[in-house]
Parts: C-alpha cells; sequence; structure tokens
C-alpha cells in the first residue's frame, strides 16, 4: 500500500527549491555599469535591488507551496540557475566596487555560486523519499549526513556574505543592521530536514510491509525511534529561535505520529506475516487428505483475519498520516507568511542613522 509521502516528496521540493533562496539579492546587471559617487548611492543602490529580488522570490515560494506544482518548481530552479550565471559575469566583467573595494561583489559573487551548485546537484532539495527508500540503512544513514553537511556549507556561506556585507559597510562607517540568530530562510530548512527523515524512514518502512518483511520493519522501526527522539531533541533547540512555533510543534506532532507506528502495527503485522508464511508452508505439502486439506482452510481462515485486520488498521492510520502531512503544510506556508516579511530597505541598510 502506497504512503503519502510519495506526495509528500514532490511538495517538500516545492518548498526547498524556493526556500533556499528567498534571501539571496540577485543584483540587476545595469546597476553597475555604472560608478557611484558616494557609498550612500552604492548601497542604497544595492538594497533596492536586493529587497525587489527578495519580495518577489518570498511571493512565489508561498504561491509554489500552496500551487504545489512540481513542474512549476523544475522549470524556476532552471530560470534562476540562468539569472545567476548570468549576474555573476556581468558583475565580474562591469562591476569595479566603490572605490576599488570589491568586497560586497565578490563576497556575493560566490553566494550565488554556492546557491547555482546547490541547484544543480540537488544537495539542499529535500524530495527523493522514493529513492532513499530503495537503499540499505547504512547508505541512507550516510545519505543524510551528506545532506546534513551540504546543508551547513550553504548557509554558512550565506553567513559569510552577511559577515562581508557588514564588514563593507562598517568600512565606510555605514551601520548596518542584522538579526540574531538564524533567519527563516535557515530555520525553515532545518525543520524541513527534520521532517525529510522522517519521511524517508516511512516510505522505508512500507516497503517492508509491501514485502512482509518483519526484520525490516523492526529495523525501520527503531531507526524512527532514534530519528523522533533527534526530532525532540532539535526541536527544543530551535524553541528560542522564534516566538512563533507553530512549525516546531508540527514538526513534533508529525514525528510523533511517525514513531508511534510500533505500537499501532507491529504485533498486528507480524501475526499477520506468521499466518502468511504458515500458509506458504501448507501449500508446499503434497498431502491431499481430509485432515491436511481442513488444516489448510483453517490457516486460509486465521491468515484472511490477521491481513484484514492489519490492514484495517494500516489504513486508518494512513488516512490519519495525510491529514497530518496536510496539516504541517499548511502550518509551513502560513508561518513563512507570518515570519517571512521583506523588512524595508532602511532596516536593512541603516544609510541614514545620524548616531
Amino acid at each position: 500500500m502506497k504512503n503519502s509521502t510519495s506526495k509528500i516528496g514532490q511538495n517538500s521540493t516545492l518548498k526547498i527549491v524556493a526556500y533556499f533562496i528567498l534571501f539571496v539579492g540577485l543584483l540587476p546587471a545595469t546597476s553597475y555599469s555604472q560608478g557611484y559617487r558616494t557609498i550612500n548611492a552604492y548601497m542604497d543602490d544595492f538594497a533596492k535591488n536586493e529587497l525587489y529580488v527578495k519580495k518577489s522570490l518570498m511571493d512565489y515560494s508561498v504561491s509554489i507551496v500552496e500551487s504545489q506544482l512540481y513542474t512549476r518548481t523544475q522549470y524556476t530552479a532552471e530560470r534562476i540557475i540562468t539569472k545567476l550565471e548570468n549576474v555573476n559575469t556581468i558583475l565580474k566583467n562591469n562591476n569595479k566596487g566603490f572605490e576599488g573595494n570589491t568586497l560586497l561583489r565578490d563576497s556575493f559573487i560566490r553566494m550565488n555560486e554556492k546557491t547555482i551548485e546547490c541547484l544543480k546537484n540537488g544537495s539542499l532539495i529535500l524530495s527523493d523519499y522514493e529513492y532513499q527508500s530503495t537503499l540499505s540503512l547504512a547508505e541512507i544513514g550516510e545519505n543524510f549526513n551528506r545532506k546534513e553537511i551540504d546543508q551547513a556549507e550553504y548557509y554558512q556561506e550565506l553567513r559569510n556574505y552577511e559577515a562581508d556585507k557588514r564588514i563593507f559597510a562598517l568600512t565606510y562607517k555605514l551601520p548596518l543592521k542584522s538579526g540574531k540568530g538564524k533567519n527563516i530562510l535557515e530555520y525553515n530548512a532545518s525543520q524541513n530536514m527534520l521532517f525529510y527523515k522522517m519521511n524517508v524512514m516511512d516510505e522505508k518502512l512500507n516497503l517492508a510491509i509491501a514485502a512482509k518483511d518483519k526484520k525490516g520493519l523492526s529495523d525501520c522501526l527503531n531507526m524512527i525511534q532514534v530519528m523522533y527522539q533527534e526530532t525532540l531533541a532539535k526541536t527544543e533547540e530551535y524553541k528560542g529561535e522564534y516566538q512563533d512555533n507553530s512549525l516546531n510543534e508540527a514538526n513534533i506532532a508529525y514525528s510523533r505520529f511517525i514513531a508511534a507506528q510500533r505500537d499501532k502495527l507491529s504485533d498486528l503485522f507480524n501475526g499477520y506475516v506468521d499466518e502468511y508464511n504458515k500458509l506458504q508452508s501448507l501449500k508446499n505439502q503434497s498431502s491431499e487428505t481430509n485432515e491436511a486439506v481442513a488444516a489448510y482452510n483453517e490457516v486460509v481462515k486465521v491468515y484472511n483475519m490477521k491481513k484484514n485486520i492489519f490492514y484495517s488498521v494500516f489504513k486508518d492510520v494512513q488516512t490519519t498520516k495525510s491529514k497530518l502531512y496536510d496539516t504541517w503544510l499548511t502550518t509551513n506556508s502560513a508561518f513563512l507568511k507570518r515570519n517571512g516579511k521583506i523588512d524595508n530597505i532602511y532596516d536593512n541598510y541603516a544609510v541614514n542613522d545620524k548616531s
């Protein structure tokens, strides 16, 4: 029986592709084809272009979460790659910085290059549930680690850019306001990573059920318990990042339900599979005596009963899981709308601050 995580894989892609580029400032090349007489003009123009693109990407990210169109996300990723590559080429050829200082330009280009790399190799796109579920648990664990390392490296590059931007502004005695802790982009990606890991293991669990694999199911449930504890620990850390803890709580609720499948399914599944194995053993016996036929029919009766009970419970679990997934998706979208507000230009570049 197919899990709702097949749909989740596509929907998470919609979020992650859009989310991890929300705060990358794409500078229109025309802005830097000219010289600047003052640092205020340089920074104001930089901020205006960055603000414009941030707002466009935020609006788009919300709409793409709601529309849930996978093909649209693929097209958008390709379009953004092309635009970033063009912007970087023009910046390298035409932007001489301010008074020869190219720190901001060079840092921006490096960040763009990292974004291009991540969009091309898919390291931050958490959508491959079905593929991951076909791998061994060891391979899945290795891939989880790789994705988390890639994610950390990406956001470190964004932090490097923000640090360089502050240094650049301070060089010209321009106070630059900055936020504390994880920005909305990194916070959302951290939450999505927890969600992704649970869904990969849940997809793996469903494969074990389809294969009537008792050991496979037990191993998956054990790994899910480990990940559930990880979710509890990390969401506890995330509580202080935002006053709005709705996404945090949605992740806890979803993970708790995935972990609770052990109590709902394990014993019923094992009983159903045991009867299935008995039935297969009797089928291989050549005896056709009345006693053998009666024993076979009794096993068939018990097998069907246990199978029907298991799949009745399993169906209910899948239905509830799908609803929790929809709740998670809605919560994620609403969280971004509430907390992903685009700041006023002078909240980022306080160039008129007289203090």
